[in-house]
């Protein structure tokens, strides 16, 4: 990886990170793509969340704050944000009950070639589509354990590149009577604590990439990770993003056609 490299990939985090497109997968294609190896590109691919991470924790610094050193003479608000709270942590419970089997069977995965790799991708891109196409809602959208786990359990299946964490949990959180706003706000909180334990245990099995390539890749992402969450959170309540996840599986299913 060259410098250029670098801030091609941290710009591309900073952006695919907050839409439900899955910023893992198209960034471990692409690099597969140009031929990097599946399992270094993987590697490459989970150390960039550590950009939009820190993007995430800034931008909610506030909510953050409220939750964890909730104001004592505030009894509704903090109330709410102990609900919020424990819903956050039976997420990120349940999250990794889906999470590490996901990504033991992606490693075994990694290992049949790069075609096969972009076929996957294009399948689970596919999936996260249809996903997003369904309307359907059951439940009041409140902060209960259940929705709690039900939202985890699906971000846990996020490990699986092509797999879109904000696609599958808003749709999760949707369909539980969510509204778009605090579906994609909660979704968002949700991938905090999740991401951070997921660089921390990947980073502890695999080791970290760490060199002044990989260091100018995780600020880039962090800095247009932090100028553009807002802006692609309103951009994401108005558009339709299963047809760009098609779009992105045919370019996948391509790429398998013409290297098998």
């Amino acid at each position: 990886m060259d410098f250029i490299t670098a801030i091609v990939l941290g710009l591309l985090q900073g952006i695919f990170e907050w839409l439900p497109i899955s910023s893992q997968g198209n960034i471990l294609g692409i690099l597969v793509w140009f031929g990097s190896n599946p399992k270094v590109a993987l590697q490459l691919a989970v150390m960039l969340h550590a950009g939009t991470l820190l993007s995430a924790i800034v931008y909610f610094r506030k909510e953050l704050r409220e939750m964890l050193l909730p104001k004592q003479n505030v009894s509704e608000t903090k109330k709410k944000n102990s609900q919020l709270l424990k819903f956050l942590i039976i997420a990120t419970i349940a999250t990794a009950i889906t999470a590490i089997p996901s990504f033991l069977i992606l490693e075994e995965l990694l290992g049949f070639g790069i075609a096969f790799v972009l076929l996957l991708l294009a399948v689970l891109l596919l999936i996260t589509g249809l996903l997003q196409l369904k309307k359907k809602q059951i439940g009041a959208g409140k902060l209960t354990w259940k929705n709690g786990l039900l939202a985890g359990l699906g971000q846990g299946f996020s490990a699986l590149p092509g797999v879109s964490r904000s696609g599958i949990t808003t749709s999760v959180l949707l369909f539980r009577g969510f509204s778009g706003e605090d579906a994609f706000r909660i979704s968002f909180l949700m991938s905090i604590p999740a991401v951070f334990f997921a660089e921390i245990g990947y980073g502890l099995l695999k080791g970290f990439i760490f060199n002044e390539f990989s260091l100018v890749a995780l600020i880039v992402a962090f800095v247009i990770g932090l100028v553009t969450m807002d802006l692609l959170i309103k951009l994401v309540r108005k558009i339709n993003f299963s047809w760009i996840c098609f779009v992105l599986a045919i370019i996948y299913f391509i790429g398998f056609v013409l290297l098998v």
